[in-house]
């Protein structure tokens, strides 16, 4: 009996330290406290524990195209605002995910720490963006720090 138990036990130890296959795309959408809907789509690459890769933010809003003649067109259009961002400092592992992203706010540079638990084709994230002590509007007014953001990204299947 003792020697099942440890043969158990061997085999389910390196299971339990295996990084959790996030790679590929990914996408969480965002509602703002005025209503706005944006979307963040992750690209995960992993090797071993390290994760690079790269975010692109987009906004989303629901148009109606109308071509006279034709019958209204209503669907989603979506813009990319902003460059793709790198992923860095990436980590993955057993179910935990965490990377940051640098972009620039009023002409300074922040940057937002992203924490993740993965559960099958979902990452709950946590994002906390940094903001630089110091930092103004351009009215001159203090940016005070902003609350961490909660988000649910789910893996995009081909």
């Amino acid at each position: 009996m003792r020697k099942c138990f440890m043969l158990l036990v061997a085999l389910l130890v390196p299971v339990a330290a295996v990084a959790a296959d996030v790679s590929g795309n990914w996408i969480a959408q965002i509602t703002s406290p005025s209503g706005s809907i944006s979307e963040r789509v992750f690209t995960f690459k992993v090797s071993g524990n390290k994760l690079t890769g790269t975010l692109i933010n987009q906004s989303v809003a629901l148009a109606t195209f109308e071509v006279t003649g034709k019958p209204k067109m209503t669907g989603k259009l979506t813009t990319q605002t902003g460059s793709p961002l790198e992923i860095l400092e990436g980590e993955v592992s057993g179910d935990d995910i965490s990377f940051a992203v640098k972009s620039f706010m009023m002409g300074n540079e922040v940057k937002t720490v992203y924490k993740g638990k993965v559960s099958g084709n979902e990452i709950k994230f946590t994002a906390e963006t940094k903001i630089p002590e110091g930092m103004t509007s351009p009215s001159g007014s203090p940016i005070r720090p902003m609350p961490p953001q909660e988000l649910v990204a789910k893996r995009i299947v081909p």
